[in-house]
C-alpha cells in the first residue's frame, strides 16, 4: 500500500535520489483520486523489491503549501521525480512528431501510463 506522507518525508525520500520517485497528490472528497488509489497500490506492490522505483502520497487537503508550491491544478495529480529532480519523460502525441515533456500525470489513468514512464525512466538508463 503507498504510503501517505508529509512533504517532509518527501523532501527527504528526494534526498535518497532513487531512481524514479512517484508522489500522489490527493485528496479524500476526490472521487478519482480515490478511484487512482487501488491502481497505484498494485504498482507499488509490483514494485516493491526494485529500489530504484517508488511510490508516496500526500493530502493536499492537510498539505495545502506543497500542492500551491508544486503548482498542483487538478486532482489527482502524479508528480514525478527522476534522480531526486522533476522528471523530464517524453512522451508521444497523436498526430504530431514531436512528443511532449512531462514531469507528472493528472487524471485518473491506468496502470500502463505509470508503466510506460517507469520503462522509459529504467530502460533507457540501463547498461
Amino acid at each position: 500500500m503507498v504510503r501517505d506522507v508529509s512533504p517532509d518525508d518527501v523532501a527527504a525520500e528526494l534526498q535518497q535520489k532513487r531512481k524514479i520517485l512517484f508522489v500522489d497528490c490527493w485528496a479524500p472528497w476526490c472521487n478519482p483520486c480515490l478511484a487512482l488509489a487501488p491502481v497505484l497500490d498494485e504498482l507499488d506492490e509490483k514494485y516493491s523489491q526494485d529500489e530504484d522505483v517508488a511510490f508516496l502520497k500526500v493530502n493536499t487537503q492537510i498539505h495545502t503549501r506543497y500542492a500551491i508550491d508544486n503548482n498542483i491544478t487538478g486532482i489527482p495529480c502524479v508528480l514525478i521525480f527522476v534522480d531526486g529532480e522533476p522528471a523530464r519523460i517524453e512522451i508521444p502525441t497523436d498526430g504530431s512528431d514531436d512528443p511532449v515533456v512531462i514531469d507528472r500525470l493528472v487524471g485518473l489513468r491506468p496502470a500502463q501510463h505509470y508503466e510506460f514512464v517507469i520503462n522509459q525512466v529504467l530502460g533507457s538508463n540501463q547498461d
